[in-house]
């Protein structure tokens, strides 16, 4: 077995391959101890502990010692090397069981620290820092196959920090239970399962990071599908705009066909507008002329009647003068006659002018509607390019975002796969190490006055957040971004504020290459949070701290 001060000291892993050989030589190393321990120990007939324990007295009967002399199995078995057995004692299964305990007490002694400390190295020395999701890389983007993976992270790491203290709570019972070693006998069947769960909670540790070294050595494909689905994505999105585009451009032809016709058509309304004009004026003289001729022809028959009266007079007249009425008559009648027979032909005439009048009349009014109508198509046209304009913004925003994802996505890929991350990981860790314990201890505690105040902090991590000094600096539009990110992913992950108050930091913190407990202070102090602030103070010795 490998020693964790050996492991430590190696070179780094050449490539992902190299580590996960390494994670799996540390597994298969563990299932194949806990499997032939098992095999041994635990996969066979069950033991009368009962009789295991009256065979314990019975030798120390032989022995002229008392059983509460051995404290562990490791007194009995010294004593059991030096002193005799009678061979009925030696026959007994209950013998042969209780020097089977002892050796499966030694065997699991001496197999569960190394076995165990492969476990943690495995898990801590490796997969906790081989096995990244990178999503640090996506800042505000939210893309799914990297947070997916990052939840699968830190669930991986859930579940195998709880499983490893499991097994460190079996192995501190263990040594609890494993004195006095006459009670160790008798109850031999509570440190049995003891031992039986602590191996099942060692072959799961292992199976469980077996399948993460699985899923880790997918990440790169799905991340890789996600980039080609971008592309197909992409691709169809361009293939939506060149047909909106054509739409635009057919469109756009008929819109100016319908201009044409529109035009068309306003000539043909004026030109009927001015013949209805013309109808209209003609209309009104001969209904005017009607009218004159009626009140001629009234007169006319007045000045008849007012001749007939006189022709009928009794009154003594001269025959001439009679003579001349009637001739006077006659004219009168003719002239009548004359204007009747105008009238008649004026009327003819006002009945063809309101027929060509309403001819007239109904194409101008024919001709204005299908012009409105025309206008009114163009307008709904206009309206539906400029609909399929804001379309095409919309798609290319959605190209311009996917080509955001897809170069993180291969940014994020790159670094999964090339063997040069993985040696600059380790690099940066041996650095830091290297660094001192002062640059370590104030890491720490900013880490540990993060976590202080975001216990304090509650709902305003929001305006710390936003008075937070940046090296480099940071917009305020990216603020903002970064605010509706971490809003977002403590939504969907059910945070409470005093959780999204320490993402928030620990966001900071990873934007800002200059980290100090001073920054932390003096963002403090700007938000007036003053008490907050002189507690850092005084909790971390840090002096002349002001906004």
């Amino acid at each position: 077995m490998q020693s964790s001060k050996r492991v430590r000291k190696s070179r780094p892993p050449a490539s992902r391959e190299a580590a996960y050989r390494i994670i799996i030589r540390y597994v298969n190393e563990v299932c194949i101890q806990i499997r032939k321990f098992a095999k041994h120990y635990l996969n066979r007939d069950a033991i009368d502990y009962s009789a295991c324990a009256k065979c314990l007295n019975d030798l120390c009967e032989v022995w002229e010692t008392e059983p509460s002399k051995f404290p562990t199995w490791k007194e009995f078995f010294e004593k059991h090397k030096i002193k005799a057995t009678e061979d009925g004692l030696r026959k007994k299964n209950s013998y042969k069981d209780l020097l089977n305990i002892c050796e499966r007490a030694r065997e699991y002694e001496l197999m569960i620290p190394g076995v165990r400390e492969m476990i943690v190295e495995c898990a801590r020395g490796h997969l906790y820092k081989y096995c990244q999701s990178f999503i640090e890389e996506a800042e505000e983007l939210e893309i799914q196959p990297v947070l997916e993976y990052e939840e699968a992270i830190n669930a991986y790491r859930t579940e195998m920090d709880a499983k490893i203290n499991k097994i460190n709570k079996s192995i501190l019972e263990y040594g609890e239970i494993k004195k006095p070693f006459e009670t160790f006998i008798s109850e031999g069947n509570v440190h049995a399962k003891l031992m039986e769960e602590t191996c099942v909670l060692l072959i799961e540790v292992s199976h469980t990071a077996k399948k993460w070294i699985a899923e880790d050595s997918a990440y790169p494909d799905k991340l890789l599908q996600d980039i080609f689905f971008n592309n197909s994505y992409k691709e169809k999105l361009e293939d939506d705009i060149e047909k909106l585009r054509q739409k635009i451009r057919s469109t756009d032809g008929s819109i100016e066909r319908k201009r044409k016709t529109h035009a068309s058509l306003a000539r043909e309304h004026s030109n009927h507008k001015r013949q209805k004009h013309r109808a209209k004026q003609s209309l009104e003289v001969v209904i005017l002329k009607i009218q004159k001729l009626e009140r001629d022809i009234e007169a006319k028959n007045k000045e008849i009647q007012q001749l007939k009266d006189e022709i009928a007079d009794k009154t003594p007249v001269s025959p001439r003068y009679r003579s001349d009425l009637r001739l006077n008559l006659e004219r009168e009648y003719g002239c009548l006659d004359k204007l009747e027979e105008n009238k008649q032909v004026m009327e003819r005439q006002k009945i063809r002018l309101d027929r060509e009048f309403k001819s007239v009349n109904d194409s101008t009014y024919e001709y204005k509607v299908e012009a409105v109508t025309n206008r009114h198509e163009q307008h709904e046209m206009r309206q539906k390019m400029l609909g399929m304009e804001i379309e095409i913004k919309s798609i290319y925003d959605r190209i311009s975002s996917i080509d955001q994802k897809s170069a993180v996505l291969k940014k994020i890929r790159l670094l999964n796969l090339s063997p040069d991350t993985l040696r600059m990981m380790h690099k940066r860790r041996i650095k830091i190490q290297e660094n001192g314990d002062e640059t370590s201890s104030n890491l720490g505690q900013l880490e540990e006055a993060c976590k202080f105040v975001s216990n304090y902090i509650g709902k305003d991590w929001k305006k710390l957040y936003e008075r937070l000094p940046f090296i480099p600096p940071r917009d305020p539009d990216r603020k903002m971004k970064d605010l509706e990110v971490i809003d977002r992913i403590s939504a969907h992950r059910d945070r409470t504020p005093e959780e999204s108050a320490l993402f928030s930091l620990e966001k900071w913190r990873s934007f800002n290459r200059q980290c100090e407990l001073g920054q932390l202070i003096r963002g403090l102090r700007k938000l007036n949070k003053v008490d907050l602030a002189e507690k850092i103070e005084s909790r971390y010795s840090v002096e002349d701290v002001y906004g």
